[in-house]
């Protein structure tokens, strides 16, 4: 049999037979959402009201910074005319050498004394995200003893991001249930034009408004998203006891991620507060954190190399495969991302020679056989089924026009995936060599464009 031959049939098994095993992993996914009626909960009038007269917890929001002075101002001033909650501060981190951003924040603490404070890192900039909010989370508890404040609650944001008039209230009241809440986090609607930034809104619906619910009624960990994130007093305290007074990893980029594992392996609660309401208008909205995702190719490269690097590669070094057997499999879930882009690249090569091996007229009888054929009409059965999966989801949180956009934004999201892949994975193997953690790996970062506009004309 020629050497083009056997290549041919061992690459057509190998694709067909791994796509199969990763579209059915989603498959599950679907259907169990499908039979356990696993959705984003509508929350009524009632509990609405509930929410909203709760009794108001002390809530410290850190924002870790790194050159963020062209966004930091109105990302406050449009958060303070937005949140329906009074109980919380804003507390900035910043660098010493990160001069512009630091005037900026102390502009804001100077305009705004009882909601923003200023943190400034006792290490210059860069260093991890994780090393910025532990150095933060210190100076805050150390700042009760003298200020005669406490905090009952850490939550994370980030410089970008918009807050849901009541998003403060629903984690208040959760937190009375669980140590760990996490609200979903979606972007923005981008241009159609905008495919890569659209990406974004694809991969956030789906997971924010399916996966993670199934993941949390299945008793999986609840990762972090980063944002959104609001963390009780005795958890935070408890894994500053367990890791020398850091409540993140710091040898992470995904110190978020690792968070969430921590929180079930020391046994507090979690809870995924995925809910909408409807407004005076009938409109149903999510309680959620928005934000701009990056729109350019490499940005969005660079971004996703943080994540795989995190997740993926140093994920398996930290955190091994502990837990349950159900943690095992969502750990599974969430680190097939490499194996995915490798996958595509063996899918790319065998449409290659099935197209050379077609006008030659050279296609192996094997797999012109039926059983193949199965296999290759079952695959395109499931990726039909994901790409419809993926529309349902962008309906539920974006404009109608990005549905129709999905199908041309998953093949771009392959490109974008393959070469993050490749940055993660050359990032880590020179931090194994050298010996040295990788650096925050940062984004630019934009807001709405009236988003704090108006507040600023006001105050100037």
């Amino acid at each position: 049999m020629p050497m083009f031959e056997s290549l041919f049939i061992i690459l057509a098994f190998v694709v067909v037979l791994g796509a199969l095993v990763f579209t059915m992993d989603d498959l599950f996914i679907d259907a169990y959402a499908l039979f356990k009626r696993i959705k984003p909960a509508l929350i009524n009038a009632d509990l609405m009201a509930k929410i909203k007269s709760a009794p108001q917890k002390n809530i410290a929001i850190i924002v870790a910074n790194w050159k963020e002075a062209e966004v930091i101002a109105p990302m406050i001033r449009g958060n303070l005319r937005g949140l329906s909650y009074q109980n919380y501060t804003f507390f900035l981190g910043v660098y010493p050498n990160d001069t512009a951003t630091w005037e900026a924040a102390s502009k804001l603490e100077a305009l705004y004394p009882h909601k923003v404070v200023v943190v400034v890192n006792t290490q210059p900039g860069p260093t991890s995200k994780g090393q910025m909010l532990n150095e933060m989370a210190r100076q805050i508890f150390k700042s009760e003893q003298h200020l005669s404040k406490k905090y009952d609650l850490l939550l994370m944001q980030d410089s970008e991001d918009v807050l849901h008039p009541h998003s403060l209230s629903l984690m208040n009241y959760y937190s009375s249930f669980a140590d760990f809440v996490q609200i979903p986090v979606f972007s923005f609607d981008v241009a159609p034009r905008s495919l890569v930034g659209g990406i974004y809104i694809d991969e956030f619906a789906e997971s924010h408004t399916k996966d993670l619910l199934v993941r949390e009624a299945l008793g999986a960990a609840v990762p972090s998203a980063g944002v959104g994130t609001l963390l009780s007093r005795e958890l935070v305290l408890s894994l500053q006891d367990l890791q020398k007074g850091d409540f993140l990893k710091e040898d992470t980029l995904t110190e978020d991620y690792h968070l969430g594992m921590m929180t079930k392996e020391l046994g507090f609660k979690s809870k995924f507060a995925c809910v909408r309401y409807e407004k005076d208008n009938g409109q149903k909205e999510f309680i959620a954190t928005r934000e701009y995702f990056p729109s350019a190719l490499n940005a969005s490269m660079r971004q996703k190399s943080r994540w795989t690097l995190g997740i993926a590669f140093q994920g398996l070094e930290n955190l091994s495969w502990r837990g349950s057997f159900i943690d095992k499999y969502f750990m599974w879930r969430d680190r097939r991302g490499p194996w995915n882009s490798i996958l595509i690249i063996l899918s790319t090569l065998l449409l290659a020679m099935f197209v050379i091996a077609d006008l030659t007229g050279d296609v192996p009888a094997v797999l012109r056989h039926p059983a193949f054929q199965l296999l290759l009409g079952l695959n395109l059965l499931n990726m039909t089924v994901r790409l419809v999966q993926r529309m349902i989801a962008v309906s539920r949180t974006n404009a109608r026009v990005h549905i129709a956009l999905v199908p041309v934004r998953w093949l771009l999201a392959n490109v974008v995936n393959i070469g993050a892949t490749y940055k993660a994975y050359r990032q880590y193997q020179e931090s194994q060599k050298t010996g040295k953690r990788p650096v925050w790996i940062k984004t630019d970062h934009r807001l709405p464009e009236h988003f704090g506009k108006e507040i600023e004309v006001q105050n100037t």
